[in-house]
């Protein structure tokens, strides 16, 4: 191989390397970044994203394969080979890559059911759906925040904070992570955790500051 296709499949490896890793990110942003890219890069769309900041690492004629150590893949099942490690990480970031779009488009459909049930006030209905959901796909933030708010319209107060608290570690700076726990908090007459819950999301998101006092209106504490 000369020194140009070498490079060339190098600098493919580490980008295959980081949309790998994005596919399986709990940020939803970052894993659906991580489809996009595989598919622009692996298929025939046009690239959209920057590649600037992926760097290419390698050591003599070895790969070096620091990228991949959260793979679970057994060493001696990676071909050490520059061309055979190409072939490799291709397929296993096109495996990973339906894998994900098939996830995503059937938590999708059963979000969007439930969706539509909660508009109809059909809570129940509506939380049969994104449970559904989430057992299809449990790195969601935004799953988690619109089964809490159906949670809490069922009354289901203890269950909406654990669900928000879920959120929460997917998103620390979910908004409605924040505002779907205060009004749990406030369902179970925790005015003071409310209070401060509220002054940390005015802290955190001062350009939300309208809507987060919109929201404290319906607290007495006010």
């Amino acid at each position: 191989m000369q020194d140009e296709d070498f490079e060339e499949s190098m600098r493919k490896v580490n980008l295959i390397g980081g949309i790998i890793k994005d596919l399986g990110s709990k940020d939803e942003s970052k894993a659906r970044l991580g489809l996009r890219r595989a598919e622009e890069l692996l298929g025939d769309g046009d690239k959209t994203w920057d590649e600037a900041s992926l760097k290419t690492i390698q050591n003599g004629t070895q790969i070096n394969r620091k990228a991949f150590e959260d793979l679970d893949k057994p060493k001696d099942q990676v071909p050490s080979d520059a061309a055979g490690f190409m072939a490799y990480v291709e397929r296993d970031a096109k495996q990973r890559a339906e894998a994900k779009k098939k996830e995503i488009k059937q938590s999708d459909y059963l979000k969007s059911m439930g969706n539509n049930e909660y508009r109809k006030q059909n809570y129940e209905k509506a939380l049969i759906y994104y449970n559904q959901a989430i057992d299809v796909r449990k790195d969601s933030c935004l799953l988690y925040n619109n089964r809490a708010l159906t949670k809490i319209n069922l009354g289901l107060m203890d269950e909406a904070i654990d669900d928000c608290d879920k959120a929460l570690r997917i998103n620390e700076r979910s908004l409605n992570a924040m505002l779907y726990k205060a009004d749990a908090l406030w369902g179970l007459g925790d005015s003071d955790a409310v209070k401060q819950l509220l002054d940390e999301a005015l802290a955190g998101h001062p350009d939300k500051q309208q809507r987060i006092l919109d929201f404290q209106k319906k607290f007495s504490y006010r």
